[in-house]
This record gives C-alpha cells, structure tokens and sequence, in this order.
C-alpha cells in the first residue's frame, strides 16, 4: 500500500486522507504542523505512528505518550505534493476552522522504516530472552555478531562481537534490564514488557536481526545482528 501511495502522489494523483496518513507509520520522521487560517503555526512537532480510530486520527511518537489528537470530522479536505529537489512528501489538510495540518515527510526517497517490511515482524520480550540466552553456554546455537545505536539525529554506536549480550529479568523496578558489553562500549537500557518496547526479528538463512524501540525513545533504534552457529 504505501508503495502504491507513494507512486500515485508522484504522478500527481490525490489518494485519500487515510492512505496519506499511514505514511507516517512507513517513515523515521515526519513533522506535523497545526496553522492558524493565517498560517500562524500553533502546533508543531515530530511524530513517527498513525492510528485511525471510529471518529479521531492519532498521530505520536511511539513508546510516548506524546500525540496530537483530530477530529476525522474537522478534516473537509487533503492533498499531497512530492517536492523531488527538497525528497520530501509534503501533505496538507484543510480544518473546519479555517485553519491547516501539514505533514512533512523527510528523505522520502529512502527514510522508510526498516520495520515497515514484511520481512520483518513483532516479537515479544520473552521471545527476545530466549533467543539471547540460544548466546551463552557450551552448546549456544548463535552469537552476536554486531549492534548499531542510533537515532534519527546523528547519535551512532556500533559494537562488534559484544563480550556479553543478555536480560535481566530479576530487575523488579524495570521488570528486564538489557545489557550489552564490547571492550569499550556499555549500554544497560530497561526493556520492560511488550506494552512499553517494540521488538521486531527478521529471520535470514544464516542470521537473526532484532530491532529494538525503546521505552520512552521514540526515535532511537537498537539492531542486533545474530549469526547461526553450526
């Protein structure tokens, strides 16, 4: 679908509202913006999930509880532009008070989410434990290779082979501790359960991803490549 929406906003076609906002679920980042009827900006803000509810549209920031809420009824109309030279979606609707939402899609041609692939799917905390502690002891079946940090703005750490890779599940104030250890690098993160976190695994021939989206960052990702031991 998002393909398809994509193309038809590149050919100059309109698709419906909906269409246009679960784009925001296949990208990084999109800027949401709320106008005045004299494009006086009264709202604005980085939002990266979609949901449609019976008679409202949610746009937030996962793992948040940070969201700007519309009436699906206040929306009398929508159109989208591809502007090529900036590679950005630009979307804006129309309000019943005369005002304006616009919603900005950056890196349009290659800032979809990772996640948003079929490939990938959701996992649950559990599932993630069980497969890290597949790390450790005398007959483990994988070992982790490599693990990326990043956010969207610029923060970007990478550890090889890490020494130590598990979850602490005795921890009573996070209800599971993720730790990750290399030679130089060291990083403890709460992982919570599933309503807190999102997890997500790709399953290769000779390797397992998992993604991570933690609690309370909503624009950082934690990818950990596993390799398939023989």
């Amino acid at each position: 679908m998002t393909d398809k929406t994509i193309e038809a906003i590149k050919n100059g076609r309109n698709p419906a509202a909906q269409e246009l906002f679960e784009l925001v679920n296949a990208y990084d980042i999109t800027m949401l913006s709320i106008q005045n009827r004299n494009h006086k900006t009264l709202t604005e803000m980085e939002v990266n999930y979609f949901e449609s509810h019976k008679s409202e549209y949610e746009f937030g920031q996962l793992n948040t509880d940070t969201k700007c809420i519309i009436d699906q009824s206040d929306i009398l109309s929508t159109e989208s532009k591809w502007l090529q030279e900036e590679d950005m979606i630009h979307i804006k609707c129309c309000l019943s008070d005369g005002g304006y939402m616009n919603l900005v899609i950056f890196h349009a041609s290659s800032g979809q989410k990772h996640t948003a692939s079929k490939d990938y799917y959701e996992v649950g905390l559990y599932e993630l434990n069980e497969l890290l502690h597949k790390t450790s002891g005398d007959k483990s079946e994988y070992r982790c290779s490599i693990v990326r940090v990043n956010n969207k703005f610029g923060i970007n750490m990478r550890m090889i082979y890490p020494k130590q890779t598990f979850i602490d599940m005795e921890n009573d104030d996070t209800n599971g501790e993720l730790s990750i250890e290399d030679d130089v690098n060291f990083l403890k993160i709460a992982v919570m359960d599933d309503a807190c976190n999102r997890f997500y695994q790709k399953d290769n021939d000779e390797s397992v991803e998992i993604v991570i989206m933690p609690y309370s960052e909503p624009f950082m990702e934690i990818r950990m490549l596993f390799e398939k031991l023989n």
